[in-house]
């Protein structure tokens, strides 16, 4: 018993020493990405601009440090040393404006994470996964108007950010009494809680982080709320369709992270938990 506890021993120290080993690989460059079409080595060679939106707690400016921070923004801090991009410059842009940017080369990937949806994959490509999370619906506090399905927007006012996965899914019906677009998700609380808001559709994790931050503030989260499919699912980041090579590395550089524990540590200090590792299916 002994004997083969330490051959046990033996086996797994191998095998955290070898993959260990290579993760180091993207670390010191060793990893070359050179399927052809260059994304990558440019990178290394010239730099990269990572593409954000005032986001939080995905992606947003610091007010007092003025540093870039966020989920996704700590997530790419340790993907680039990974990888060993060494100039990295980010891009603070409106939310609706990111995709254009993109694809106009003013930039290389799209790091406020996106929703794989059929309308994004004809112009751009996705990453692997990175984390799961799904839509939070949010109301004045006592839900005096009784939402607690998609069925009950019906005749409201809805709010959402622009450019998101719910603004597509919104802008579909022809029931709602009206449709605001925000620019960010601050405007879009303020305007619930000054009651020119009926419902807001938004990540629940930013819901969460926000009432964390204002407890006071007359605007609750729908606890009941059950997504439709198409609300949920893994963050990814975007890249032109062009950048294989880049496209590759980065998730490559996730799968590694999701898998040595980084990622766990990452999400967690922004109100995540390891459920938000693996992609949960909401019951109906």
């Amino acid at each position: 018993m002994k004997l083969t506890s330490l051959v046990y021993a033996s086996v797994i120290a191998g095998v955290m020493s070898a993959s260990a080993a290579w993760a180091g690989d993207i670390g010191v460059g060793n990893a070359t990405y050179d399927g052809g079409d260059g994304s990558y080595k440019r990178a290394r060679e010239e730099g990269i601009t990572l593409l954000i939106a005032a986001d939080p707690p995905n992606t947003y400016q610091d007010e007092k440090t003025k540093e870039y921070d966020g989920t996704d923004v700590r997530i790419f801090r340790e993907i680039t040393k990974r990888l060993g991009i060494e100039k990295v410059t980010w891009q603070l842009i409106p939310f609706d404006a990111m995709v254009p940017t993109l694809l106009a080369n003013r930039g290389d990937v799209i790091v406020d994470n996106l929703h794989e949806n059929e309308k994004r994959l004809k112009v751009l490509a996705f990453t692997g996964p990175s984390y799961w999370y799904g839509s939070g619906v949010t109301v004045a506090k006592g839900n005096p108007l009784n939402i607690h399905s998609w069925d009950d927007f019906a005749g409201k006012t809805v709010g959402t950010l622009r450019g998101s996965v719910n603004h597509g899914l919104l802008e579909k019906r022809t029931d709602l009494k009206e449709l605001k677009l925000y620019t960010s998700n601050e405007a879009e609380f303020s305007d619930i809680i000054a009651g020119r808001l009926d419902v807001g559709m938004e990540d629940d994790i930013k819901v969460g982080q926000f009432l964390k931050k204002h407890p006071d503030a007359a605007m609750e989260l729908v606890a009941d709320y059950k997504p439709l499919p198409e609300e949920y699912g893994y963050a990814r980041y975007a890249l032109r369709k062009e950048d294989v090579d880049l496209n590759s590395a980065i998730s490559r550089a996730l799968a590694e992270i999701r898998a040595d524990g980084t990622m766990s540590a990452i999400i967690k200090e922004f109100g995540y938990t390891d459920r938000n590792l693996w992609f949960f299916p909401v019951e109906k």
